[in-house]
């Protein structure tokens, strides 16, 4: 076998070999991720519908309860829409803060 093995002639690789084997990987990297990601949306996708599909038996089984809303009074709809006005303030203010904190620290890297 070392004869036969001797006897081979020997080849260069190619100059880009390096680089050619690096983009497979990479490129079997990133299909590998895909693949995951698809198996982690069917699986979230086929519980989802399992939960749904369970709810509509146990409501069907069971019987569907009757319901009755009772709308509140205007002085709580006011309070919820100045509280819910506050809140989206507040957001505001939060992505302005760290809009300006953000620039500051990339500036700062700089």
């Amino acid at each position: 076998m070392k004869q036969l093995f001797k006897q081979l002639p020997e080849k260069q690789l190619p100059a880009d070999f390096r680089s050619a084997v690096m983009q497979q990987v990479m490129a079997e990297t990133v299909r590998l991720k895909k693949r995951n990601e698809r198996f982690g949306f069917i699986a979230v996708l086929i519980a989802s519908v399992c939960m749904i599909a369970l709810a509509i038996m146990a409501l069907i089984f069971h019987g569907i309860p009757k319901i009755s809303i009772q709308l509140p009074s205007v002085i709580y709809f006011s309070f919820y829409g100045f509280i819910g006005i506050c809140c989206l303030f507040l957001l505001f203010l939060d992505y302005f803060f760290r809009k300006k904190f953000k620039e500051k620290q990339d500036s700062f890297l700089k």
